[in-house]
């Protein structure tokens, strides 16, 4: 045998074994490709709604199973969870809080609570009230671990009395740890006796252990009517990186007179938005960061549907806001800003016609922004009579002015399209 033939063969064992190399590289590539574009399109987000919120609502539920001190570790070197006072209440929440409005897997929910998470914001209206029942069977041998908050119609007192017994009943529960009138819009409501007498009555019954509001519209007004009555333990309001000055400083008043601050909206209300402006970026634990960031909040409660969201939002706890990052959020709300509706309620009862914009901008957010076509459609259906934007369509000129120029027909028009 020639040295040329004995060599043919080992060639071919080098050429194999190389080929099995490159082969074995390429799928390795290919599948971090793979994966790579999978996440990217899971976190990808979509301009709608008006805000942003991962889109993961159709992602599979499990990810992967994680401990929280685990994961805080080794991506952001946080050695614990955090917690903040909740104003004068004697307690300490985990600055990140557990929205449940729109949360059906409860092992989800599960996961947070094994996580360190204590702070749970539910309501009587969510999910027709299986929201309640859900969050009642995950907490029932926690109970005592968790700060449990429900929130009730505050359309008069005999609707927050039995709201309330359906609330305990739902939930499993003696008690709760703060019940929130909601929805109020009006400092004459924040006053209102019969929504005082009804919580000032539970209280004192031990159905409730403090009490505090929910506010959407007029967020300024309402906060300033709740710190100069003295009343109120707690309240739950729409705060984000698109609030104005003077709902910041609001926003500290409460604080600095020890009213507990619970952020929600924090991501600004939707799923949120990537394109070419933003070059691809996914601002979303940025905006929860840039909330979280503020003193004067209690804890924050962004809703969580997935075990990726969760561990998200989990690890931006404890990390500071960049330079970069701060410039991102600019960025982001100003393409935003052209097309959707920041909640800033300056157009409040400006309509001739009284069509209730604001509530139905929020409500267009819920089947847009959030993906919660019936959620949106329940609530609109909850307008008075004479709130809805069907009067939008015989109107020829649209008389409400909005600060960023958004065309308010339009969107009411289309609001009315998919919830009527």
């Amino acid at each position: 045998m020639t040295f040329v033939n004995l060599l043919s063969p080992i060639a071919k064992l080098l050429l194999s074994l190389i080929r099995k190399s490159y082969l074995k590289e390429v799928i390795m590539k290919i599948n971090t490709d793979i994966g790579r574009r999978k996440f990217i399109k899971n976190s990808a987000v979509s301009v709608l709604g008006g805000g942003i919120y991962l889109n993961s609502l159709n992602r599979s539920p499990v990810i992967k199973k994680f401990s929280g001190e685990d994961n805080s570790k080794k991506k952001n070197g946080i050695d614990k969870i955090e917690y903040r006072k909740l104003g004068n209440i004697d307690y300490k929440a985990s600055l990140l809080g557990f929205g449940a409005m729109i949360t059906t897997n409860s092992a989800v929910l599960e996961e947070a609570l094994n996580m360190g998470v204590n702070y749970i914001d539910t309501a009587r209206g969510y999910q027709n009230g299986n929201n309640e029942v859900m969050v009642g069977k995950v907490i029932k041998k926690k109970r005592k671990n968790v700060f449990l908050t429900t929130k009730e119609s505050a359309k008069s007192k005999k609707s927050i009395l039995e709201g309330t017994e359906e609330s305990l009943k739902a939930l499993d529960t003696d008690y709760i740890d703060a019940l929130l009138a909601h929805g109020l819009s009006s400092r004459e409501q924040v006053y209102d006796e019969d929504i005082m007498s009804a919580l000032e009555k539970l209280k004192k019954e031990g159905k409730t252990r403090f009490v505090g509001v929910s506010i959407h519209t007029n967020v300024a007004e309402v906060v300033n009517a709740i710190v100069d009555s003295k009343f109120y333990d707690l309240v739950t309001v729409r705060y984000n990186f698109r609030s104005d000055e003077k709902l910041k400083k609001t926003v500290k008043k409460a604080n600095n007179a020890g009213i507990a601050v619970v952020a929600m909206k924090v991501m600004a209300g939707g799923k949120g938005y990537v394109g070419s402006e933003m070059k691809g970026l996914n601002p979303c634990q940025t905006a929860l960061k840039w909330v979280m960031s503020d003193k004067n909040v209690a804890t924050t409660i962004p809703s969580i549907t997935s075990f990726q969201q969760l561990e998200e939002n989990f690890n931006t706890m404890g990390a500071k806001m960049s330079w970069s990052e701060r410039k991102t959020l600019y960025k982001y709300a100003k393409v935003m800003d052209r097309e959707f509706c920041a909640m800033c309620d300056e157009c409040s009862g400006i309509c001739p016609q009284n069509v209730n914009i604001i509530d139905i901008m929020r409500y267009l957010m819920y089947a847009d922004g959030y993906g919660e076509l019936e959620l949106g459609r329940d609530s609109y259906r909850s307008l008075s009579y004479n709130e809805p934007a069907s009067k939008c369509i015989d109107c020829d000129d649209c008389l409400v002015p909005c600060v960023n120029n958004l065309n308010i027909k339009e969107r009411m028009l289309h609001a009315h399209s998919i919830l009527a």
